[in-house]
């Protein structure tokens, strides 16, 4: 989602990168763009993949072997002359948190800080994306369900994220920098269904969730259990409030542009949501 909004972005700036993927046969045509195959599960795929470049986008698949793959990368990376990782990490990445994938980023982060090469880490807050995956519920029940109850989200679109990296990636000031990058207002789940019946004209009801029944759902729908874990722990701290409302201004400080507000989100996702 984030890596190919950077990997389009940097095309359209005339950035010249290259993009690893597992899948060559699936990439896009894109100017400027050279794709090279290569797999973080796979080590010895990493040495070709990154010979002669300096920056490294560091972004992978959200799992039981986050910490392995990412691991992976940041070894590959010291060892092909790479001096600067720019990593995607979360809110709340801290070494207490409740929530397993909170947990791994800032393992990760800790290696990567002490890794010898510069880096900047980007925190994002709750994807607005995130509402994509309630899309049937939408389309055949006319429900968003959460166990965050009203807890207020400055939710994020990844886009933002995106744009956020490629500054972070292709301009001077940013080595060393952490930042946390959020919406400019905070919702509810509540809200954010309210806006999203307004946008497609149809009824919603938001069903506000026990952790029980987040639990039961979230099981139905295949999750692993550590990220059905983290899913309960984030959507517990967004219930309660406190720093989960954090609000910044690092979007637009950095891109220049004020971020997405959801009701943006809503209207540019509106036919995924009327299915």
């Amino acid at each position: 989602m984030v890596g190919g909004d950077i990997v389009r972005t940097l095309s359209q700036q005339g950035v010249a990168a290259r993009a690893m993927t597992r899948n060559p046969q699936k990439v896009p045509n894109l100017p400027g763009i050279t794709w090279v195959t290569g797999d973080l599960a796979k080590p010895e795929t990493l040495p070709a993949a990154f010979e002669g470049a300096d920056t490294l986008f560091l972004v992978s698949s959200i799992g039981e072997d986050t910490v392995a793959l990412q691991h992976n990368a940041i070894e590959a990376a010291r060892a092909a002359g790479i001096t600067h990782i720019v990593k995607l990490s979360a809110f709340g990445a801290t070494d207490h948190s409740l929530a397993p994938i909170c947990l791994w980023h800032y393992q990760i982060e800790q290696e990567m800080q002490a890794s010898g090469m510069d880096w900047t880490i980007l925190r994002p807050h709750h994807f607005m994306q995130n509402l994509l995956t309630q899309t049937q519920y939408i389309i055949n029940d006319g429900v968003v369900y959460s166990a965050s109850g009203d807890g207020l989200i400055p939710y994020i679109d990844a886009r933002d994220i995106a744009a956020v990296a490629v500054v972070t990636l292709t301009q001077p000031g940013h080595r060393g920098q952490i930042y946390v990058v959020t919406g400019s207002e905070a919702l509810s789940y509540r809200q954010a269904t309210e806006i999203i019946s307004n946008t497609i004209g149809k009824p919603l009801r938001f069903i506000d969730e026990t952790l029980d029944d987040a639990r039961a759902r979230r099981k139905r729908e295949g999750y692993p259990p550590a990220i059905l874990e983290s899913a309960l722990a984030i959507s517990a701290y967004q219930r309660a409030g406190g720093k989960t409302v954090t609000i910044t201004s690092v979007v637009a400080d950095l891109t220049g542009r004020p971020p997405r507000t959801f009701p943006e989100f809503a209207r540019d996702h509106a036919a995924m949501f009327r299915g």
